[in-house]
């Protein structure tokens, strides 16, 4: 299952991201690392952003990004 198909407030942890290094390092900077807790807080409409929260905050990625990360229900 990948971020973009997670239900809002269904808590997940991160068990892969994206293949290319660059958008994975990003990823990793912001605090999207394997094993992290995260849960869906907000899906804009039209295909527009998603905001995750994770380490009591929220983020914000594209949709194309959250298909690229793979998660596992806790």
């Amino acid at each position: 299952m990948t971020l973009a198909e997670l239900p809002k407030n269904k808590l997940a942890k991160i068990s892969a991201l994206p293949k290319d290094a660059i958008l994975a390092a990003q990823l990793l900077e912001q605090g999207f690392s394997i094993r992290t807790a995260i849960s869906l807080a907000h899906k804009a409409p039209f295909n527009g952003p998603m905001a995750f929260k994770l380490h009591n905050t929220k983020i914000s990625i594209q949709r194309s990004v959250a298909e690229q990360i793979s998660v596992d229900y806790l």
